[in-house]
């Protein structure tokens, strides 16, 4: 769904007969913290420009930066908020839950529904690649080898094993979610800087594997620089793919539970230029 048609479909049922435009305002306001208010450029945009957004034949798409901004600064429970005394106001509750259901959309609450179709619309306008990569999934675990087949120290498994309990869900998460600009949700970004600057980034010295000082600290660098491509406040380096980083990701995560991944290689997460085609590249 396109944000047109969203917006088309919704300004009927929760509109107070103000004009479209002041409406799209309103949206878009409501959508997003109020400290993003003032750095949010599409509430600047012409009404002409604003015009062309929502006109329901051959639209203009949404700037990839403003929808990326858009995403990132969204506040679910302010734009849930707004749409529930909206459809309070107008008594829509019933005709806006047929029009999730039209569109073939489960729910059992029909704001959150709609704030997540808008998320999602936004998400699909600025990461139009991070699509497609679904499929990049961690390997099953392999305990053939025994629970301390990699020979390491017991100091770096003890480290390890600590490492393991500060990032092993910050990298399920970035490596196995579909959209990835799901990350920034809980904060991870910040998470992650803090346990870098913090701690890993002299703890990772303390191995006594130098091979395992590299790859924590590599690891970690990934996670930033994804962090940095999926955040409109950041200027990334042209060229840089979710896809790519994702998959290094999951080679990392694989390397760094060499416990539970016993036999793994030859697998085809570690060949550097497996189908890693041009078209997710930003």
């Amino acid at each position: 769904m396109t944000f047109s048609e969203y917006f088309n479909a919704l300004y009927p049922y929760l509109a107070d007969g103000e004009p479209k435009l002041d409406f799209f305002d309103e949206m878009i306001d409501h959508f997003i913290y109020e400290d993003a208010l003032a750095s949010c450029k599409i509430l600047d945009a012409r009404p002409d420009t604003k015009r062309r957004y929502i006109q329901e034949e051959d639209p203009n798409k949404i700037n990839l930066k403003y929808a990326q901004y858009l995403y990132a600064k969204h506040n679910p429970s302010r734009y849930q908020s707004w749409l529930n005394k909206k459809m309070y106001d107008q008594d829509t509750f019933i005709e806006i839950e047929d029009w999730l259901k039209s569109k073939n959309i489960e729910f059992t609450d029909s704001s959150v529904a709609c704030d997540d179709l808008l998320e999602s619309i936004f998400f699909n306008i600025g990461y139009p690649n991070a699509h497609g990569d679904a499929d990049i999934k961690l390997p099953e675990k392999n305990m053939e080898g025994g629970a301390e087949s990699s020979h390491l120290t017991e100091h770096d498994r003890e480290l390890l094993k600590e490492f393991h309990i500060d990032f092993d869900s910050i990298l399920e998460k970035f490596i196995m979610n579909g959209q990835a600009g799901a990350v920034f949700a809980g904060g991870l970004p910040a998470k992650i800087d803090t346990l870098y600057n913090g701690k890993w980034k002299d703890q990772a010295l303390a191995f006594d594997d130098l091979g395992l000082q590299a790859e924590i600290l590599g690891t970690i660098a990934t996670l930033k620089e994804l962090c940095n491509i999926l955040d409109p406040d950041c200027e990334s380096a042209s060229g840089s793919s979710v896809r790519r980083l994702r998959m290094k990701l999951r080679n990392d995560y694989v390397k760094l539970h060499p416990d539970n991944y016993v036999n793994v290689f030859p697998y085809e997460a570690f060949i550097d230029d497996w189908d890693d085609g041009d078209e997710y590249e930003f």
